[in-house]
């Protein structure tokens, strides 16, 4: 009887353990790249300004003053910059148009709190956007 298996190739030292492999997915997703990670901390950091502004007497000096309004304005603005610089250096590239989607999500809805619900047109604005840059700058 012939044996249908297909041979090994890899030597054993070159397979890695299930346990490995969920480390190396994790890695790959949460340290994708730098500018992820300063995003991530300007996100926090600016979350606990808007918390701290929040729980002090702070807010009672504006009338506007919507908590949640004001993380997602900051959110989108700081999620936008990133995009920037992901369109300005090409090693950031392949995660612009996400980036640019969620901070303009972010910036409407921080902006429909705050100012008037026809902010929440922005984000299909910039789905709109990065379909035509995709459409323009594809490569056949």
């Amino acid at each position: 009887m012939t044996d249908l298996r297909a041979p090994e190739t890899a030597a054993p030292k070159d397979r890695l353990t299930e346990k490995q492999r969920r480390e190396q997915v994790w890695e790959d997703w949460w340290t994708s790249d730098r500018l992820d990670a300063f995003g991530w901390a300007a996100l926090f950091l600016w979350g606990a300004l808007v918390l701290m502004a929040q729980l002090t007497s702070f807010k009672d000096d504006y009338d506007r003053w919507e908590g949640w309004g004001v993380f997602f304005v900051g959110a989108g603005v700081i999620v936008l910059v990133e995009a920037a610089v992901r369109l300005g250096i090409p090693k950031y590239r392949s995660k612009f148009g996400w980036t640019l989607f969620w901070g303009t999500a972010f910036l409407a809805i921080g902006l429909g709190e705050l100012a008037n619900p026809a902010w929440y047109a922005l984000p299909l604005v910039a789905i709109a956007a990065v379909i035509l840059k995709d459409a323009l700058t594809r490569r056949e």
